[in-house]
C-alpha cells in the first residue's frame, strides 16, 4: 500500500483529551507524522467543556485546517465513550481510528489498516493494532504492565481472532469501517441489513472498547489484528494503577452482565461459541481476581492447621494443590517468556514480585464491587493521567514490528450497558 495511491479513502482520527494540555504538542507531531495524504485526513480533537486549559492550548497551537475541535458538554455520563460518540456524529471519513493523548502510532499504520480492509469482506468491521509501552523500566508496576501487554496483544488477541472468537478491543488504535460503527446501537435489537443506527460506544460502560467488540459481533461483524504498533505510556504509580485497573475490571463486569441478561437472544446473534467465550473472558477475568485471595487463604489455613473443614471443600486436596501450582507456574512462565521474547531481560528479576502483583490486582477487583454497589460510582470514569515519562519516549526507539500478527450535534446516548 502506497501513500501515492489515488484511491485511498478518507480517514477520521478521533482523539479524546481531558486535562492533557501538556500532551497536545507532541500528539499533533505524531499525527502529522502519519504517512497518509493530509487532504484525506479529518482530525477531531474531543475536548471537555470544563477543560479550559487543553482548549486554550489547542487554540494557541494554530492547528491546520484538517484539525477540528469538538467541545463535549459537561453532562452525564462523563467519560471517553460519550466524547467518541460526539466525534462519530461529525466523522466524514470512510474509516475511523481512535488515538489517545500519549499514543505514538507507526507512521504507516493507516495504510496497513486500509490494506487489511481491502483484502477482506464487508464483515470485517475493525482492525486492532498492537499496543506497546515505551517506559517499561520506570517502576515495578510498569514492568508488569509491559509484560501483560506483550502477552495480551501478541498472544491472546491474535489467538482469539484466528479462532474466530471475539477479541476485546484495546482503548486505542482501533480502525473501523465508519458505517459499521454506526450500526452498533442498541445491541440487543435486530437491525435489518444497511440500517443506520445511532451507533458507536456505550456511554455508560467504563471499558467501552471491550464492550464495543461484543456490539460489533452481535451485528455479525469480525475483528482482526494488523501487524502495526502504537507506543504508549504505562502508569507508574500504585494509586493511579489501582484506579485504572478498577475501571477496566468494572467495565468487564458491566459488559458481562449486559451480554448475559438476555442470553438466548444475544447468543443467537453472536453464535453460541463466540458468546460463551466472550462472556467467559468478560466475567471470568474479574471473578478470578476476586476468588484468588480466597483460595490462597484456604491454602494457607489448610497447610497451617490441616483443617478438616477446608479438606471437605476439596475432596482430593492433592489434585487441587497440583492444579494451583501448575496454573501459577504457567502464568509466571508467560510473563517471563514475554520479557525474553521482547528483550526485557532487566524486568525478569522483578517478576519474583508476581504474587504481590496478583494481590494488587485482586485489591483493585474488590474496589470494583464497592463502586458497582454505589449508584454515584457505578458508571464513574477513573481518568488516567499521562505525561510523566515523556522524556523516556523522546529518547527511545523500540523496533517490535513483525511480532505477530465546535459543539456540533449531540447524539442520543445508547443505553445498551447502563446498570440501574
Amino acid at each position: 500500500m502506497s501513500i501515492d495511491d489515488p484511491d485511498l479513502p478518507t480517514y477520521t482520527v478521533l482523539i479524546p483529551l481531558y486535562k492533557e494540555a501538556n500532551m497536545l504538542g507532541s500528539l499533533v507531531g505524531s499525527i502529522d507524522g502519519l504517512s497518509y495524504p493530509k487532504d484525506r485526513l479529518q482530525v477531531l480533537l474531543l475536548l471537555e467543556e470544563d477543560d479550559t486549559e487543553t482548549r486554550a492550548e489547542a487554540i494557541g497551537l494554530d492547528l491546520p485546517e484538517r484539525y477540528t475541535t469538538v467541545v463535549i458538554p459537561d453532562l452525564a455520563p462523563k467519560g471517553k465513550p460519550k466524547a467518541l460518540n460526539m466525534g462519530l456524529a461529525q466523522a466524514t471519513g470512510v474509516h475511523t481510528v481512535i488515538y489517545d493523548a500519549e499514543d505514538r502510532p507507526d507512521h504507516d499504520q493507516l495504510l496497513k489498516a486500509v490494506a487489511a480492509f481491502r483484502a477482506s469482506g464487508r464483515d470485517l468491521a475493525c482492525v486492532q493494532a498492537r499496543l506497546f509501552f515505551w517506559n517499561e523500566d520506570s517502576s515495578w508496576i510498569t514492568r508488569f504492565y509491559w509484560s501483560e501487554y506483550v502477552i495480551h496483544f501478541e498472544r491472546v488477541l491474535p489467538g482469539l481472532s484466528k479462532l474466530g472468537l471475539i477479541p476485546p478491543l484495546g482503548g486505542t488504535s482501533n480502525h473501523f469501517r465508519t458505517d459499521a460503527l454506526r450500526r452498533t446501537a442498541l445491541s440487543h435489537d435486530v437491525l435489518p441489513p444497511g440500517a443506520e443506527g445511532i451507533g458507536g460506544w456505550d456511554p455508560w460502560n467504563v471499558t467501552e472498547d471491550a464492550e464495543l467488540a461484543g456490539a460489533l459481533a452481535a451485528r455479525g461483524y469480525r475483528i482482526a489484528m494488523i501487524d502495526s504498533v502504537t507506543r504508549e505510556e504505562a502508569t507508574a504509580r500504585p494509586g493511579v494503577a489501582n484506579r485504572q485497573r478498577r475501571r477496566w475490571l468494572k467495565g468487564f463486569l458491566q459488559t458481562g452482565l449486559v451480554y448475559t441478561r438476555q442470553p438466548y437472544q444475544t447468543a443467537r446473534q453472536m453464535g453460541f461459541r463466540r458468546w460463551f467465550c466472550y462472556n467467559l473472558l468478560m466475567l471470568g477475568t474479574p471473578v478470578s481476581l476476586l476468588l484468588n485471595p480466597l483460595f490462597w487463604g484456604l491454602t494457607v489455613i489448610y497447610v497451617m492447621t490441616r483443617s478438616t473443614l477446608v479438606e471437605s471443600l476439596f475432596p482430593v486436596p492433592i489434585v487441587g494443590a497440583l492444579l494451583m501450582v501448575a496454573g501459577n507456574l504457567l502464568f509466571f512462565y508467560q510473563l517471563v517468556g514475554a520479557c525474553v521474547n521482547r528483550g526485557g531481560y532487566g524486568s525478569i528479576k522483578f517478576l519474583l514480585l508476581t504474587p504481590l502483583w496478583w494481590a494488587f490486582t485482586s485489591w483493585s477487583a474488590y474496589g470494583v464491587l464497592w463502586e458497582l454497589a454505589r449508584p454515584s460510582t457505578r458508571h464513574k470514569w477513573n481518568k488516567t493521567p499521562h505525561g510523566h515519562d515523556l522524556g523516556k519516549e523522546k529518547g527511545q526507539l523500540i523496533e517490535i514490528s513483525g511480532a505477530g500478527t465546535g459543539m456540533g450535534h449531540v447524539p442520543k446516548p445508547a443505553l445498551r450497558g447502563r446498570l440501574g
